[in-house]
This record gives structure tokens, sequence and C-alpha cells, in this order.
């Protein structure tokens, strides 16, 4: 019987059935807190699979506390906590949720396209500050329709974007390191391009793409100038992806330029403290609705019983 630890304790009751039905041996986190470094070495040490999310660390040091075959399983699409160590080895298999909240991200990339663009959130400050007239917009509200849509990467949340994008007869243009993966989006009318070119040309722009060595700083303070001073730029990746100072600087400069960022904002509280009418930042919570939450763990859970019965 496999022992397996989770670390959150509102795992749903569906997914820990999948597990139990399956003949693993579930221990649940009974504290609020997530384990810390030791917490973790010490689970590694005595688990067999542990299921864990992006704010539980594996760093290059823990490996050597890996002595049997493990499953690491993430409730997350990325994988970037979890050092390359892990992924090298052996001993160790990594199972990630795929599809699970990608709808749920499309709905919060385009409810930060909106928002920007119809100016909800600086009419919503204008009237709790007793000035809300439209006169007293910075702009007027523009419509998103028919507007260029650039796409960086071309994963399933991408597709799920462009499938409301159509609602809305945007053009789209896409950039990816692996169009040959995508043959189906280009015979759907998807342009592929530079990246450079989707910078440079589109009306709104959004990043979704994983974090590694080779996206790391991607939108660069360079790259952030190819952009139109009237471009709106999402981004719901990892916040590493894009240099944000840069890109906050360049919105400062520009009231035109609008930026919807859903973020770990841990190493910008200062920088995000101050209220901007062009500026939106959730902390990152695109990808847990509750009804997302709900099928990450369900998928999760058939992710792991399907890694243990896959050589």
């Amino acid at each position: 019987m496999k022992k397996t630890y989770c670390v959150y304790q509102n795992f749903s009751s569906e997914a820990k059935s999948i597990l139990l039905k399956n003949g693993l041996d579930l221990t649940m986190n009974t504290s609020e807190n997530r384990p810390n470094g030791d917490e973790l070495i010490a689970l590694l040490k005595e688990y067999d699979i542990l299921i864990l999310g992006i704010y539980s660390k594996l760093t290059v040091g823990m490996i050597n506390y890996v002595q049997t075959p493990k499953i690491i399983a993430t409730l997350s699409i990325g994988v970037d906590h979890i050092d390359k160590v892990f992924f090298e080895s052996s001993l160790v298999k990594i199972v990630n949720i795929h599809t699970a909240n990608t709808i749920s991200v499309a709905e919060h990339i385009f409810s930060l396209i909106l928002a920007l663009n119809k100016r909800i959130c600086e009419s919503n400050h204008l009237v709790t500050h007793r000035q809300g007239h439209r006169t007293n917009l910075h702009e007027r509200p523009e419509d998103i329709s028919r507007k260029v849509l650039g796409l960086i990467g071309a994963g399933n949340i991408t597709r799920e974007v462009i499938k409301i994008a159509k609602v809305f007869n945007m053009k789209i243009k896409c950039y990816t390191k692996h169009k040959e993966k995508h043959v189906d989006l280009e015979q759907n009318g998807i342009e592929f391009t530079t990246l450079d070119d989707v910078l440079e040309n589109s009306d709104i722009i959004n990043v979704s793409i994983p974090l590694n060595d080779g996206t790391r700083n991607l939108i660069s303070r360079d790259k952030i100038q190819l952009m139109k001073p009237t471009t709106t730029f999402i981004n719901t990746s990892r916040t590493d992806v894009v240099d944000i100072d840069a890109l906050i600087e360049y919105a400062d400069k520009y009231s035109s330029f609008y930026v919807g960022l859903d973020i770990d904002i841990n190493n910008h509280e200062e920088l995000f403290s101050v209220y901007r009418n062009n500026v939106i930042v959730t902390p990152h919570i695109a990808g847990v609705s509750k009804q997302a939450i709900e099928r990450m763990d369900i998928e999760l859970a058939n992710n792991i019983i399907t890694s243990l019965f896959t050589p």
C-alpha cells in the first residue's frame, strides 16, 4: 500500500475517494500551514507519494533524501517550483495537471482585458471618490471587437482564449517556439509569426507560457519597448516571464498602455501599492475558481493513479 501525503486540508472528497479506492494509504495535512523545507524533507523520507502545490518548493539538495521510488504530484500546471534534478532522477515521477483550470484562466484573462478596455476599475474608483462622471475618465472606453489579439504561447490555455476571442471577431496572431505542434490552429486561421511581430503589431497581448530557462525574462525591457503605447498587455503566467518593473515604468509613461497581471506579488508589493488607472493586478487567482479547484483535485488524483500503473 503506497503511503500518500497531501498538503491540502480541503482536497476534494471525490479526489480522495479516487485515491482510497485504488488502495492508497492517504494522510491529510492537519495544519493550516504548508510544510516548510525541513518538513518536506521528512515527508520525502517517509511517503511514497506527495501531493503538493506551487508554494512547496523542492530544491536541489532535497533530492538527496529520495532513496526509494516517489511520485511528486503538484496541483498546478507549472512545475517551476520543483528543481530539475527531480525530473532527472530515475526514482521520481512528476505528475501535474494539464486542463482542469484552463477555462478558469481563460475567463480571467478576458475579465482583465474587458475590465481594462471598458475602464471598469477606473470608473468604480471615480465613483467611490465622488467623481463619478464619465468626463472624469482619463480616456473613453474601447471595444475589443475586431482588434488584433497577439498570443504568446499556444498551449491549452491559449486554445481556450482563442475560443473566446472568436466570439469578439478578433484577428489572432500567435508566437510559439513549436508551431509544428499546432498545425490544427494554423488550419483554423491562426497566424503564426515572430515574437517581435506579436509585440509590435497587436492591440491586445496575452502571455500564457510556462516558466523555464528559455522563458525567464522573455518579455524583457527591450521587448516591452516594442509594444505600442496603446496596447493592452496581459500576463497570467509566472511573474518572472516578464520584467515587471520595466512593464510598470512603461505603463507610467503612457496612460494609454494598459496592464493586467495575475501574478505572485510577493516581490513587488511596494510597486503595486500605488493605484494606477491603467493597471489591474490580481494575486495569482486566475486558475483557482471554485469549479477549477474541484476539477484540478480530481484530475490530479486520476493522473496519480495512471502514473502508478504506467512503467
